[in-house]
């Protein structure tokens, strides 16, 4: 008989544990600062992800609606790089997008936004099908400015990563597309 209430606590205990670990919250680490003997600034998002910057950016904005964190460098340039699960955007709550899938999926709903609601452009400027990102901007203008952002989008195992070259005045387009790349391509 007592064995009985043994087994039973331990499956009671086996059952609770297997249930917090169904739940979709997610407990986070964030952090990173500049590494002044590298030459480089640090970022990370445990578990979802993490990136070594080239050069020195300080953090400026942090975006709760996209988990996008804002960087800045001395010469006004400014990146946003954001981290997170792949089950958490409104068009793949059900997990079914994975893969190259996803990033499509992902480029579709972002980039309409940006067309639908502000009427403004898109343009593709690369596909990776076997590293599973893409490149992409959006450009035009935005209530009388010149609004010109490059993105790269990318998936791994339900890990996203999501790059931006929010403004440059000094870069052109190829340093543009190979920042974000070398961003992207760091990854484990």
């Amino acid at each position: 008989m007592r064995h009985c209430k043994i087994y039973s606590c331990i499956g009671f205990l086996i059952f609770i544990l297997i249930s917090g670990c169904a739940s979709n919250s997610y407990n986070m680490i964030v952090g990173g600062d500049y590494n002044e003997d590298r030459n480089k600034t640090e970022y990370f998002v445990v578990p979802f992800g993490s990136v070594t910057i080239p050069g020195k950016w300080e953090k400026t904005d942090y975006n709760t609606a996209s988990n996008q964190q804002f960087f800045k460098n001395d010469n006004g340039d400014s990146i946003a790089i954001a981290f997170g699960p792949c089950d958490k955007y409104e068009f793949n709550i059900n997990n079914s997008c994975k893969g190259w899938d996803f990033v499509i999926a992902y480029y579709e709903w972002d980039s309409l936004y940006f067309v639908n609601k502000h009427g403004l452009n898109r343009e593709v400027i690369e596909e990776n099908r076997s590293n599973n990102y893409i490149i992409w901007r959006v450009y035009g203008d935005k209530h009388g400015s010149e609004f010109d952002v490059y993105m790269l989008i990318g998936e791994n195992n339900c890990r996203v990563n999501n790059y931006s070259v929010q403004t440059s005045t000094k870069w052109p387009k190829e340093e543009k597309v190979s920042f974000l790349k070398g961003l992207y391509l760091q990854q484990d």
